[in-house]
């Protein structure tokens, strides 16, 4: 049963979730095609960081996914300079 599951999850999230930066978690949201996202996988990529991502078309919903990430990645990389 525990292997089924294993299978069932999507190899995008499991690399989004892999991730360290915000940086390479926006690369993985630009390099991956808008026809391969789905509700299910929008809204647990937004779950994993702790955003909420409006219902609305894919398109909309992935463009607002990609801000979200990007704007963590900006100030991640200047958060902890003096």
């Amino acid at each position: 049963m525990e292997r089924q599951q294993e299978q069932e999850i999507n190899p995008i999230l499991l690399e989004f979730l892999d991730t360290d930066s915000f940086e390479e978690k926006y690369k993985i949201l630009v390099a991956t095609p808008v026809m391969d996202f789905d509700n299910l996988l929008i809204d647990n990529m937004a779950s994993s960081i702790d955003v909420v991502i409006e219902d609305g078309d894919i398109d909309t919903r992935v463009q607002d996914l990609k801000v979200c990430v990007r704007t963590r990645a900006k100030y991640e990389t200047t958060r902890f300079r003096r």
